[in-house]
């Protein structure tokens, strides 16, 4: 799926340098992004890739993605971050965005769930409180949370490698407007 028609990215490096500034590769310098993702999965780098692919994405498709990977890796869609993680994307506003952050206080801080709920907040919006001058969050910071989600979750299934798989099927499909 080279033709990610979501993405605004167009060259790999200057994505790549989002990611990690530390860590980008010469040749993905004029690299199509979706031609360099290609490249990570046949490295073996399925966990770059997976950061790689949620930067690629505008914020409210990266939830998407990462609540998708969560319950297609087998967080059950009843689970209370899940439930409040569907019912933002149905219904992005403000006042859900923040129950899904009250709620990820809640929550173990490293499982999938609590960084699921901290991506939506993180998606957009103020993070301060809301009586408070609005204070927006980095643009980078929903990518990397929601990465971090899927990755936990895949390494905690029983076959991470088919999880990490799966999840790069279903975002490269959603890049491709799928």
């Amino acid at each position: 799926m080279g033709n990610w028609t979501l993405s605004t990215w167009t060259d790999a490096a200057q994505l790549a340098r989002v990611v990690n500034p530390r860590t980008v590769a010469p040749e993905a310098q004029g690299m199509a992004p979706s031609d360099w993702f290609a490249r990570l999965r046949e490295a073996g780098e399925a966990s770059d890739a997976a950061s790689f692919l949620a930067h690629a994405m505008p914020r409210y498709e990266c939830v998407i993605w990462a609540t998708r990977s969560l319950i297609e890796i087998g967080i059950a869609r009843t689970d209370p971050a899940t439930v409040a993680a569907l019912r933002w994307i149905d219904n992005p506003s403000d006042t859900l965005r923040r129950a899904a952050a009250t709620l990820g206080e809640t929550l173990d801080d490293e499982s999938p769930q609590a960084l699921l709920c901290q991506a939506i907040f993180l998606s957009g919006g103020s993070i301060s409180e809301e009586d408070l001058p609005a204070v927006q969050p980095p643009p980078d910071v929903c990518a990397k949370l929601a990465a971090g989600a899927v990755l936990t979750a895949a390494f905690a299934s029983a076959d991470p490698s088919q999880a990490i798989a799966a999840s790069l099927a279903l975002g490269e499909a959603i890049l491709a407007g799928s």
